[in-house]
């Protein structure tokens, strides 16, 4: 713990550094502006995540859920880092987005594996009254009538 700590607290030196050695590679200006485009696709994968949960939420009729978990809470971790100026923080938020290391991200931090998303068969509706129902011995299938040319 306490080199994480040490990390956490080292990482806006660290963040200097990477910043000068950019700057010097390809110009103060285009790092700057590099930056800013970063920081503005974190907060679009931020609202991204924002507009999904609203969806799920409406589709189900509950409350907004902002439940992090499985690919949503790294790719939110992805968006985050990269919101958050600094090349460092946009390395590891890359690494965040690559399938093998999220899969290490998660065994790591002890999350559960994510199963591929699966179709869920419907559930039978209860009837209505004016809803006829039928046995598949009940009925065929025919072809629509054709309307008499004119």
């Amino acid at each position: 713990m306490p080199r994480l700590l040490t990390l956490f607290l080292a990482l806006p030196i660290l963040e200097i550094v990477a910043f000068a050695l950019v700057a010097a590679a390809i110009g103060v200006g285009k790092a700057i502006l590099l930056q800013v485009a970063i920081s503005a696709i974190g907060i679009a994968m931020l609202g991204s995540l924002v507009s999904e949960a609203k969806t799920e939420a409406r589709r189900r009729g509950g409350l907004v859920s902002f439940a992090m978990d499985g690919s949503k809470g790294l790719r939110g971790l992805a968006g985050l880092l990269f919101a958050i100026p600094g090349f460092i923080t946009d390395v590891i938020g890359v690494l965040a987005l690559v399938p093998e290391v999220r899969t290490r991200i998660r065994r790591f931090l002890g999350w559960a594996e994510v199963a591929p998303a699966t179709v869920r068969p419907q559930t039978a509706r209860p009837a209505r009254k004016e809803m006829l129902d039928l046995d598949q011995a009940e009925w065929r299938e025919v072809e629509p009538a054709r309307r008499p040319e004119r």
